[in-house]
């Protein structure tokens, strides 16, 4: 007989208290030098189940700004802010504690998790929760918010009619609303999209 199944918070709790993904059911892969690594499904996860935290210190506004006013674009882009009780605070990622939560990428049009706040000893703790089933195989994504992500551009061919400039050996215009550049850095990469022959 099967036992009872945890609730989505009961195992964001227990996650949270003992610092430690699911990596029976999550892997991080190497996607591309553009994007990066990402965080797969290895199993079939529900709507509304709890999927990774965002692990990382919690850091004032105040220490985040003294931070980010030495930390290279590479490390800016694990800083996570968000509101708790009317101030603005930061989740602090960008040394690598090998957990999977600070390797999820951004898809600002159909992610397939939310960021939501779990209180744990009165702090607070990012964690995703799936907002549709997500399949094996399944990258794990979220929105990341409303800022202007500079990998949210995507190049498109020289015959588009948007404006192109020269860069190497070929033309590229930006498309800032498109998603397929998605990567963990805060500069804009340029990739040369061929047409065929």
């Amino acid at each position: 007989m099967m036992g009872r199944r945890i609730t989505p918070l009961k195992d964001a709790l227990q996650s949270v208290r003992i610092s430690s993904d699911k990596r029976d059911v999550l892997e991080s892969k190497f996607i591309s030098q553009y994007k990066g690594y990402g965080v797969f499904a290895l199993k079939y996860i529900s709507k509304g189940d709890f999927v990774v935290e965002y692990r990382g210190e919690l850091i004032s506004s105040k220490d985040s700004q003294q931070r980010r006013g030495i930390y290279t674009s590479e490390e800016m882009v694990y800083m996570f802010d968000f509101k708790w009780q009317e101030k603005t605070w930061t989740i602090d990622a960008s040394k690598d504690n090998r957990s999977l939560g600070r390797l999820v990428n951004d898809d600002h049009i159909s992610p397939n998790c939310m960021m939501k706040k779990v209180f744990v000893d009165g702090s607070p703790h990012l964690c995703l929760f799936a907002i549709r089933d997500i399949q094996p195989g399944d990258e794990i994504t979220y929105d990341y918010g409303d800022s202007a992500w500079p990998w949210r551009t995507k190049l498109i061919n020289e015959s588009s009619p948007a404006p192109t400039t020269s860069h190497g050996k070929g033309k590229y215009s930006i498309d800032p609303t498109a998603n397929d550049q998605a990567c963990k850095a805060s500069e804009l990469v340029l990739v040369q999209l061929y047409t065929s022959a």
